[in-house]
């Protein structure tokens, strides 16, 4: 399946289109992409979901780093 990723850091974005296994889940793209799961939020087609969503063909993937202070 195909699928897009958008890579937003805070200082720039980066979109590249990958291929994937059917099946694969958000977490799976992570782990192949040296995506550290816990420091960031994914969003498909402007909505937030969790790490187990299972993707689908034609998905565009926005990953986001997560900032927290205090």
């Amino acid at each position: 399946m195909k699928i897009t990723l958008v890579r937003d850091d805070l200082e720039k974005e980066v979109e590249k289109d990958l291929e994937l296994d059917d099946g694969s889940t958000v977490k799976d793209l992570l782990e192949e992409q040296g995506i550290a799961s816990e420091e960031v939020l994914v969003s498909i087609d402007g909505t937030v979901v969790s790490k187990s969503r299972v993707l689908e063909d034609g998905d565009s993937i926005r990953v986001f780093d997560v900032i927290a202070g205090g």
